[in-house]
């Protein structure tokens, strides 16, 4: 069982909206996107990718993190087009 220490959660909330947090690029959304496939036992196809980018966008309220996500399913739709 995990232990958080009461106000842990705030600090962490904190840290990503202080300006000393900086959205990652592209390619660490999309190693964070395949590590999380993977470890939930998923193939990383294109759609099970993009599928995932789509339901992080729909839940995205941060208007830099949902750039990148929107450059990232550019790309990975452009990869997709014959």
């Amino acid at each position: 069982m995990v232990y958080h220490a009461p106000g842990a959660g705030r600090a962490i909330t904190d840290y990503f909206n202080s300006p000393a947090f900086s959205a990652p690029k592209e390619s660490e959304l999309l190693a964070a996107i395949m590590t999380e496939l993977m470890r939930s036992g998923r193939r990383g196809t294109s759609n099970a990718l993009i599928a995932t980018v789509i339901a992080r966008l729909e839940g995205e309220t941060d208007e830099v993190r949902l750039q990148s996500y929107r450059s990232l399913l550019k790309q990975l739709l452009e990869e997709e087009a014959p």
